[in-house]
């Protein structure tokens, strides 16, 4: 499989379907050490402390199941970028830690830097909450930082036949619905929402408002 992956420079199908295996086994230990505060800890002996997380956030994350998934995604999204990286430049030795090990590590490593991006989208939540709400944009305020996302993404274009599913997840999301449960409604397997979810927050961060690349 690493030799097929690095034929391909680790992209395309082969890699998509690679590392969504990787974030899938990963994704329920990176939301356990959040919900537990292990993260923190692993974090800080790999000298990358999380200074960004208030006590209140910490509470958050807890409590909070839709916020801690959308964290864990946002940390497992930056620890594949950084395993790519290190594949690419041969710098994985199978010797001394096996690949699941390694990019938990790396999830790990990039989470101090994820969460101070989090926090910094939480308190603009905070302060929106206490503005008067657009009762037009209320429902389309997407869960994953990403506000009336439909105005600005051109879905048509971006995402083809998945348009109408992404507009569904986003409505569903803005209500606060947990992920497994936005998958059961949509009727989808959770792997494969979760998919089209992932794909959607990717595409999104790589576009402006403006609808041209960030």
């Amino acid at each position: 499989m690493m030799e097929i992956l690095r034929r391909h420079d680790f992209e395309g199908p082969a890699w998509e379907v690679f590392i969504g295996v990787m974030q899938e086994e990963a994704c329920d230990v990176v939301e356990a050490w959040i919900r537990s505060g292990r993260i923190l800890k692993e974090a800080r002996k790999k000298w990358r402390p999380v200074t960004a997380l208030s006590p209140a956030l910490r509470d958050v994350l807890r409590r909070d199941e839709t916020a801690r998934h959308d964290l864990a995604q946002d940390a497992l999204l930056a620890g594949s970028r950084a395993l790519r990286t290190v594949l690419r430049d041969g710098r994985w030795d199978p010797r001394q830690s096996d690949l699941k090990n390694t990019f938990i590590n790396l999830v790990v490593c990039q989470f101090s830097t994820v969460a101070k991006t989090w926090a910094a989208t939480q308190k603009y939540r905070t302060h929106e909450e206490t503005t008067e709400p657009d009762p037009e944009q209320q429902d389309l305020r997407a869960a994953d930082q990403f506000t009336a996302a439909e105005d600005w993404i051109d879905l048509d274009t971006r995402f083809g036949e998945e348009r109408e599913t992404v507009r569904a997840m986003i409505r569903l999301r803005a209500t606060g619905m947990a992920p497994k449960d936005v998958a059961d409604k949509l009727d989808l397997p959770y792997r494969s929402a979760e998919g089209i979810w992932r794909r959607f927050t990717t595409k999104a961060r790589a576009q402006g408002s403006d609808g041209r690349p960030a």
